[in-house]
């Protein structure tokens, strides 16, 4: 089992304290909704067979803002993105009613950028979207509104 012995730097965090748990495990406990620049370890105290890379961390958030996107015609998307790790990466939209019947598209565009383009896990709505590692393009000209979960998630 390995252990965090040295930080390079400590990560400038607002509305959160840093705690290693029982494992060794450098931890984040928000209490409002934390940003994290960056963190850096170089000195590892471990075991034989452990393997020694890269340090790995997310800014893990159920708590984090919402943001409403209020549809050109009627109703809402309510968005947010709880995770947004160099290993994972998740945003949970809601659309409540959502409908746009014009031509122009409506876009959301994520609060932290995939590496690659994420995959929809779910969507209940019967939408069509548009992901890319940026954001979500919402369907034009719909006939009716729509409503239920879409769940994106990647790295």
């Amino acid at each position: 089992m390995g252990n965090l012995t040295k930080l390079n730097s400590i990560p400038s965090i607002d509305n959160a304290t840093l705690t290693f748990n029982s494992l060794g495990q450098l931890q984040i406990n928000p209490s409002g909704s934390p940003t994290v620049s960056s963190l850096t370890a170089t000195t590892l105290s471990v075991s034989s067979s452990a393997t020694v890379g890269t340090v790995n961390y997310s800014v893990e958030n159920p708590n984090t803002t919402q943001n409403t996107l209020t549809g050109t015609s009627a109703g809402s998307i309510v968005w947010s993105q709880p995770m947004q790790g160099s290993a994972l990466k998740l945003v949970v939209l809601y659309a409540n009613g959502y409908e746009n019947t014009t031509t122009t598209a409506q876009s959301i565009t994520f609060t932290k950028a995939f590496t690659n383009t994420p995959a929809v896990l779910v969507n209940t709505t019967g939408m069509s979207i548009t992901v890319s590692t940026t954001g979500v393009t919402l369907p034009t000209s719909m006939t009716a509104t729509a409503s239920g979960w879409i769940i994106i998630a990647g790295y």
